[in-house]
């Protein structure tokens, strides 16, 4: 049997008359840039986040390249983040002239809340978890530390949209969330896109500008700002996919408990506090120590597996040019064990019990 990782066919077979009657809609209008479509997104999210401001912007990188702007970020100010994520989390803010001080992490793989304080200084800004894989951090205790010393929170929600921290969305719990529309993730468009959500008008109306050139209007620009903008197109596909967004992550969620209730015995499945928080498992990952042995098992097996991620941020090139060396325990143990499996909208049960009986078999000869 052959399983793949993601089936983005599936899913646009499914939803193609939808998308084709959108491209038309949007085609016939010539409404292709900050249009009525993107109006009705950032509206449609508002709505179900419960929150003031949202933005539909290029992509989560671009995003947060903006919020280093809004903030009044100088250079050499400090963000306290994490290593184990994609690159853009340190990226951003990188470009930004800014400096990422990498805290490491606890055994739910998110940011050890007893180790931010250490690394505050006058310098330091704000502090951004990451909810990897829609696994939410340690809400209440971030958000005293960042009060205590007067610094923003800004979430970064890239896996997260429509996971849950004690009944309340991911991402608008800080001063500032950051959410991908990328393809991978659970809710996303058909290309590139983000949203960056706040309830601070301030922040709100400067991002708005910094989105498109600075300008109140169009020809009168009041700061110099970037092109970022979520097209019109791609803010009808996300209309679309909105409306199936809970549906979607309930699919994940359901999906991931199968998993955690079948391998749990034999890998570590994921740790999050199942009282307060409902994750949206943008990716299932187990840690094993013999995680590449499994992986090649896998393979043969059919079945397609990923890592997220292999090679944390503190031990790219890229980072160690503009900061140096860096030691992290949790996180450079954790690069070493961790697989993530199959978890899609169309993985059915029959591919489910394969995964598993072939994990088990690997470990019972291993």
């Amino acid at each position: 049997m052959k399983v793949n990782f993601t089936d983005f066919k599936s899913e646009f077979r499914s939803l193609e008359k939808k998308f084709i009657s959108k491209l038309k809609s949007v085609g016939k209008k010539g409404d292709y840039i900050l249009g009525s479509e993107l109006d009705k997104f950032e509206q449609n999210v508002k709505k179900f986040l419960k929150t003031k401001y949202v933005l539909g912007v290029g992509n989560w990188t671009e995003g947060m390249v903006m919020v280093c702007k809004a903030l009044n970020l100088k250079p050499n100010d400090e963000i306290i983040t994490v290593s184990n994520s994609f690159i853009a989390t340190c990226g951003a803010i990188a470009y930004s002239n800014c400096k990422p001080v990498l805290v490491d992490v606890d055994r739910t793989m998110n940011m050890d809340i007893e180790l931010i304080e250490k690394k505050v200084t006058k310098k330091t800004k704000a502090i951004m978890p990451v909810h990897l894989s829609g696994i939410p951090a340690d809400i209440d205790k971030i958000k005293k530390i960042a009060k205590k010393n007067k610094i923003y929170f800004i979430e970064d929600a890239a896996h997260a949209f429509g996971g849950t921290y004690k009944n309340k969305y991911l991402g608008t719990l800080g001063d500032i969330g950051i959410f991908s529309l990328h393809p991978r993730k659970n809710f996303h468009v058909l290309g590139d896109g983000g949203l960056i959500i706040t309830n601070n008008k301030k922040i709100y109306e400067k991002l708005k500008l910094l989105r498109n050139h600075g300008l109140k209007n169009r020809n009168l620009s009041k700061i110099w700002g970037t092109n970022s903008r979520l097209d019109n197109l791609q803010a009808a596909f996300a209309n679309i996919m909105l409306k199936k967004i809970k549906s979607l992550n309930n699919k994940y969620f359901g999906i991931a408990n199968y998993y955690t209730k079948h391998l749990k015995n034999y890998v570590q499945t994921p740790i999050y506090n199942k009282k307060f928080d409902k994750p949206t498992f943008h990716q299932y990952i187990i840690r094993t120590n013999n995680r590449d042995n499994l992986k090649k098992f896998l393979e043969r097996k059919g079945i397609q597996t990923a890592i997220h991620y292999p090679k944390p941020i503190h031990k790219q090139e890229a980072y160690i040019k503009s900061f140096g060396k860096l030691k992290l325990k949790n996180t450079e143990k954790f690069s070493k064990q961790i697989l993530s499996l199959p978890i899609h909208n169309y993985l059915t049960k029959k591919e489910l019990d394969y995964i598993c009986v072939s994990i088990k078999k690997f470990f019972k000869k291993n």
